[in-house]
């Protein structure tokens, strides 16, 4: 599990940082923390790195762009960041906002007590390690796989066999239907794109009217009766820069 903290105050980012690795410890979890001092610094890390942020500790009264812009442009595009955000402030006023952000919880530091950071924490720890054990469970010739849904990058379907493409460059092959497979993961976060392709949302890097690169640097084609769901998701609201 990956946990990003963003805090223009380095005593702030190793307190929250030694919370974190107590509780880590007693929930015998396995964790990585990064620090960023700066919006700007976490933008530019989650937009150039492959492997996902579950929980982001983001402090609002920052230099540059501010926590609330941040967590603004990491719930659009090119971002979808589908991570747990708890907002790490010294002023209550924002709390409005940070629902606009769909956070997770808000902590205000000098107030919120020690007993309920924890909690906060905690429930944060494991709600990110629920979603890191979705899977989908899928048969092939002769063989069940379980494959994480967060590891897939996308599927790839000729007549009723369908590659998986997942992790490092692994792949699992397997009978279904395109519309059958479409039910069960365009809610979980995947989109249409070709008649012979679904893709992670989150997978996405860039995209023009003819093809889309993902973030692992795979080109597929975008077919165009798709282009304008894929426009959809990633349409980003006027306010947002």
């Amino acid at each position: 599990m990956r946990i990003a903290l963003c805090d223009d105050n380095a005593q702030d980012l190793d307190y929250y940082s030694n919370l974190i690795d107590i509780l880590a410890k007693e929930k015998n979890m396995t964790i990585e923390v990064i620090r960023f001092e700066s919006g700007e610094q976490a933008l530019f890390h989650i937009s150039n790195n492959e492997k996902p942020i579950d929980i982001l500790l983001l402090d609002i009264n920052m230099p540059g762009i501010n926590g609330i812009e941040t967590g603004l442009k990491l719930r659009q595009a090119p971002f979808h960041f589908h991570g747990e955000i708890i907002f790490v402030t010294v002023s209550p006023e924002h709390a409005i906002e940070a629902f606009d952000v769909q956070a997770f919880h808000y902590i205000v530091k000098g107030i919120t007590s020690i007993e309920k950071t924890n909690d906060i924490l905690s429930n944060a720890l494991n709600k990110a390690a629920e979603k890191e054990q979705e899977f989908i469970l899928l048969k092939g010739i002769g063989e069940y796989r379980n494959i994480p849904i967060q590891s897939i990058y996308y599927f790839e379907v000729f007549q009723r066999i369908i590659t998986v493409h997942y992790d490092n460059n692994e792949e699992f092959e397997f009978y279904s239907s395109i519309g059958k497979l479409e039910i069960t993961v365009l809610p979980k976060g995947f989109l249409r794109i070709h008649r012979s392709y679904i893709v992670s949302v989150p997978q996405i890097k860039t995209f023009n009217s003819t093809s889309l690169t993902l973030i692992n640097g795979k080109e597929l084609p975008v077919g165009r009766k798709y282009l304008p769901n894929l426009k959809l998701a990633f349409q980003t609201p006027q306010n947002v820069i």
